[in-house]
């Protein structure tokens, strides 16, 4: 078995290491298949846009800071300003043109695409973390990523045309104000019998087709994929405004899937919660917050799945871990949010890596580059919730300030420092470097160990999951 293991990690790495920085997608179409792909839209603008000005959501909310009073507003007036291009691409998927509509991709995430829709993998969770809901099987998450126009200048910026040579630094990598970038999250049973059915939350919600391997993503005989649906459950919103919030210089936005939302597909993406900081004066679970506001409203599954004191933080996007604190396990810990996760967008340019992880832990000098604990090594060793090591986690810092010294700030985009810059690297640096936590999408014979959105390891007891 382990020279099996190791014969498929070389043919991962061969493959990470011939990627190209604007292929479509892993090329693993499926036998037969005749229907249409996903194709990359990387036409970025070629300079920056001219400074927005009259911006619907701020004016929503006077023109001044965003509140927990005001923040339902400021949601509707951020859903609305996309609405004309989220309703397409969620609800008219089959007839969804980036190119038309004016949306772009980040490069570099090839080999992670599945050719039918684009998505990459990202979480895996189960009917433990859901109860109550009618949950039936144990789901894998998959999402896909567009910037608009005003946010891919930056990626102009920051890769130039080629994408081969980016501009390692905080200047390069910072966002116009009013750029806006959104991610749709997609949910798919486990049980290879029930596609549909298998989740009343979900009945019918928006569905893509996707090319996926359909069974349990640890498993290191992973079944081959096949064209699988995926139910649209999450769609993340996130705009530059430093009018509105200062200190981060971001407002973050999240809509689920609530199937007893009246109107169509798009307006049943309701809000399940803004964030615009850390709350750094929050240390105690059940103190106030004052830079969120989750809706009271949203659907049960979705407030299932909030973050650290109920910071916000979506199903799909891992804000609960099993974690080992002081040596005794916590399990589904809140550990996360939004915002906190996104704040250590970095990289250090020596070390080619982020230097600490997307979640409170105890750093290491390898491969995954923080703690583990556990009898199986599937916790986090983490910080006490609330300690001065913790708290680093939920500081407000711009998007100019990285969370370690030697490293440049990417002005929260995650995608930057946990996905693009690792396959660039991987694809023109040494051909001995460590293999990262990422998995190719359908790599024969390989399995997965972490949740490729958050890199928590993936949950060993599926029953509890």
């Amino acid at each position: 078995m382990a020279g099996i293991a190791l014969a498929n990690d070389m043919t991962l790495v061969k493959r990470l290491q011939g990627a190209t920085p604007f292929q479509n997608n892993n090329g693993t179409v499926p036998v037969g298949y005749s229907g249409p792909t996903f194709v990359l839209n990387h036409a970025w603008p070629s300079g920056a846009l001219p400074p927005i000005v009259d911006a619907p959501w701020q004016n929503a909310i006077g023109n001044g800071r965003i509140t927990v009073a005001n923040a339902p507003a400021y949601a509707a007036a951020l859903k609305a300003a996309v609405a004309a291009n989220g309703r397409k691409l969620v609800a008219d998927h089959s007839n969804w043109d980036a190119s038309k509509a004016g949306w772009y991709n980040e490069p570099w995430l090839g080999t992670l695409r599945e050719p039918i829709s684009g998505t990459y993998q990202a979480g895996e969770f189960g009917p433990g973390i859901f109860p109550g809901t009618g949950l039936e099987a144990t789901f894998q998450t998959n999402v896909l990523t567009y910037y608009d126009a005003r946010a891919a200048a930056t990626l102009t910026k920051f890769w130039h045309r080629d994408a081969m040579q980016p501009v390692l630094a905080t200047t390069a990598a910072q966002f116009d104000e009013g750029a806006i970038i959104v991610k749709a999250a997609l949910f798919s049973s486990e049980d290879p019998k029930r596609e549909s059915g298998w989740w009343k939350a979900m009945d019918g919600a928006a569905t893509w087709p996707l090319y996926i391997s359909v069974g349990p993503q640890d498993s290191q005989t992973p079944p081959p994929a096949q064209l699988w649906s995926g139910s649209v459950a999450q769609f993340d919103i996130i705009v530059k405004d430093s009018a509105s919030s200062p200190e981060t210089g971001w407002v973050y936005m999240t809509l689920v899937y609530d199937a007893k939302a009246p109107g169509d597909l798009w307006d049943k993406m309701v809000p399940l919660g803004v964030q615009w900081g850390n709350d750094p004066q929050a240390t105690v679970a059940g103190m106030a917050l004052k830079e969120n506001w989750n809706n009271p409203a949203a659907p049960l599954y979705a407030t299932q799945t909030l973050g650290w004191g109920g910071r916000l933080s979506g199903p799909n996007d891992g804000g609960r871990n099993n974690i080992s604190v002081n040596g005794k396990a916590q399990i589904n810990a809140p550990n996360s949010s939004c915002m906190s996760c996104h704040s250590t967008s970095q990289w250090d340019p020596k070390t080619h890596r982020m230097t600490s992880f997307l979640l409170p832990s105890i750093p290491t000098n390898s491969p995954p580059y923080f703690k583990l604990c556990g009898p199986n090594q599937d916790l986090i060793c983490s910080p006490a919730p609330g300690s001065a090591a913790w708290m680093k986690w939920f500081k407000n810092r711009p998007g100019t300030a990285a969370m370690d010294p030697g490293s440049f700030a990417t002005d929260f985009d995650e995608v930057f420092a946990f996905k693009s810059l690792k396959l660039w690297w991987l694809a023109v640096g040494p051909k001995d470097q460590a293999l990262p936590m990422l998995r190719v999408q359908n790599t024969p014979g390989l399995g997965v160990r972490f949740n490729q959105y958050s890199g928590a390891p993936l949950r060993t007891n599926r029953k509890a999951n």
